[in-house]
C-alpha cells in the first residue's frame, strides 16, 4: 500500500480546502501544504468555503487563498485533500460542488475520527498538537526543505490550537518545532500583532457586550455564553471572533466547563466547549453531530438558541454526574 507522501507525489492537480470559517490551524496548514505540493511541482490551488479573515491576512503576501461563491467557476482538480476536518459536510455548499467533480478526498487531520470520514486516503494522529504540525512531517518525510511561507504557516496552526503554547497539547514536539520554526526567521511578535492587535473600534463593545451575557450554572461548574443573532452581526461587521470570549470565562475559578453558542443566520447554532479538568467535551458534542478533541470541541445544533442552552447544560449536567460517579 503507497503511502500518503507517495500519494502526494502520485497526483497532479490538487485543491486544498477546510471546514467553513477557517481558523489559524486550518489556514496555517493549507499554506504549509500548498508550497510543498507547489515545490514537488504539482499543480495546487487552494479554495476555502469562507474568505480569509482579516486577521489571517498577512498570509496573502505569499501564498493565493481563493472561496467560492456559488456563481464562480471551480478549478481543474483532480484531488481534494480535506485540512483539519475530515467530511465534506464540514465544508459547506462547497463540499457537494466538490464531491460532483468525483475526485480522490485525501484527509490532513489531527482530530478524533479524522479516519473515519469522507477520505479515501488519510494522514491522520489524534496526538498531534495541531494539523499544521502534521504538515510539518510530511515536509521531512518527503525530503523538501521547509521554506520562509511554509514555516510561518506552520507556525501559525501551533499558536492557534496550543493558544499560544499555554494548553495541554503543548508537548515536546510542538516546543522542538516552535524552536525550529523561530531560528528559521519566523517573527511570532508580528505574527501576534496581525492576529490580536488591528482590531475594529466596536470589538471591545461586542467582547464587553458578549462577556456580559456569560451565566454560571450547575453550580459554577459551567460557565455558558449565549450569543445571538444581534450579537452576531456585530462581530461579523467589527470581523470579530467571537471564541475570545472563551477564555476569560475559563479563567473563573471553579469552572469546569465552557460553553459558548452562537446562533446563526440560519436559525441553526454553532457550539464552541473548552474543559479545563478532565471533562471530556467531544464525547459531549458527539451527541449532536459534532466531533473535536476532549478539551476543545463542537458542533452545529439545529435548534433554537434557548432549546440549544438547554440541551447543553443538560449534556454537561451528566458528563459531570458520570465524572464524580467513576471517581468514587
Amino acid at each position: 500500500m503507497a503511502t500518503f507522501p507517495d500519494f502526494l507525489r502520485q497526483k497532479q492537480r490538487f485543491l486544498l480546502t477546510g471546514h467553513e470559517n477557517p481558523d489559524g490551524d486550518c489556514l496555517g496548514a493549507q499554506t504549509a501544504l500548498y508550497h510543498l505540493l507547489t515545490a514537488l511541482g504539482q499543480q495546487v490551488v487552494i479554495v476555502n468555503p469562507d474568505p480569509i479573515g482579516r486577521s489571517f491576512d498577512f498570509l496573502t503576501r505569499h501564498t493565493p487563498f481563493g472561496h467560492a461563491r456559488a456563481e464562480d467557476p471551480l478549478p481543474e482538480f483532480d484531488t481534494v485533500v480535506l485540512l483539519d476536518c475530515n467530511q465534506m459536510s464540514r465544508v459547506g455548499q462547497l463540499g457537494q460542488r466538490l464531491l460532483q467533480k468525483r475526485p480522490t478526498v485525501a484527509v490532513v487531520d489531527h482530530h478524533i475520527g479524522g479516519d473515519a470520514g469522507d477520505g479515501m486516503v488519510h494522514y491522520v494522529d489524534v496526538k498531534a498538537a495541531a494539523t499544521g504540525a502534521l504538515v510539518r512531517r510530511l515536509y521531512r518525510e518527503l525530503g523538501v526543505p521547509l521554506g520562509a511561507a511554509a514555516a510561518e504557516g506552520v507556525f501559525l496552526s501551533l499558536v492557534a490550537d496550543t493558544g499560544w503554547f499555554r494548553y495541554s497539547n503543548a508537548d515536546a514536539e510542538v516546543f522542538a518545532m516552535a524552536g525550529e520554526l523561530i531560528a528559521s526567521g519566523v517573527d511570532g511578535s508580528r505574527i501576534y500583532d496581525a492576529l490580536y492587535r488591528r482590531n475594529h473600534p466596536d470589538s471591545a463593545g461586542v467582547l464587553a457586550d458578549a462577556l456580559a451575557r456569560h451565566q454560571l450554572k450547575l453550580g459554577g461548574r459551567l460557565a455558558m455564553a449565549a450569543l445571538d443573532k444581534t450579537l452576531m452581526e456585530r462581530a461579523t461587521r467589527a470581523d470579530f471572533d467571537t471564541d475570545a470570549v472563551l477564555d476569560p470565562l475559563r479563567s473563573i475559578e471553579g469552572v469546569e466547563v465552557v460553553a459558548l453558542l452562537k446562533e446563526r443566520y440560519d436559525g441553526a447554532v454553532k457550539c464552541s466547549l473548552r474543559a479545563r479538568g478532565d471533562v471530556d467535551v467531544q464525547a459531549i458534542v458527539a451527541q449532536f453531530g459534532g466531533g473535536g478533541h476532549k478539551k476543545a470541541a463542537g458542533a452545529t445544533m439545529k435548534m433554537p438558541l434557548a432549546a440549544a442552552e438547554a440541551a447543553i447544560e443538560g449534556a454537561v449536567q451528566q458528563a459531570l454526574l458520570a465524572q464524580a460517579a467513576r471517581l468514587t
